[in-house]
């Protein structure tokens, strides 16, 4: 994947996934296949609380996130578009790195 260092020192966090299915034009430039554990692409589960993901409370929901960034971009028209399931039999994950 393609990240960055987090907060906190020595912790990296995933910023992209390089899937090869990009749709960071249509979401503000945040990645929903690696920000998001359920890997939404048509929008957020539901499931989230104060805007903080169900599956993990530290972290901020990805779909909030993209609807806080298109809202200040005036592009909230780009969240009525559906977009077809992702196929994936292609994905190849989780990757690793070997030192």
């Amino acid at each position: 994947f393609m990240g960055m260092e987090a907060r906190e020192a020595g912790t990296f966090e995933e910023n992209c996934a390089a899937c090869g299915d990009c749709i960071l034009a249509l979401t503000g430039g945040i990645c929903p296949i690696a920000r998001c554990p359920k890997n939404l692409i048509n929008g957020s589960c539901g499931g989230q609380r104060k805007n903080k993901c169900e599956q993990d409370p530290q972290k901020d929901c990805a779909w909030c996130l993209i609807y806080e960034r298109l809202e200040k971009l005036g592009r909230l028209d780009v969240l009525q578009e559906f977009r077809a399931p992702r196929n994936y039999r292609t994905v190849v994950r989780p990757g690793r790195v070997m030192v």
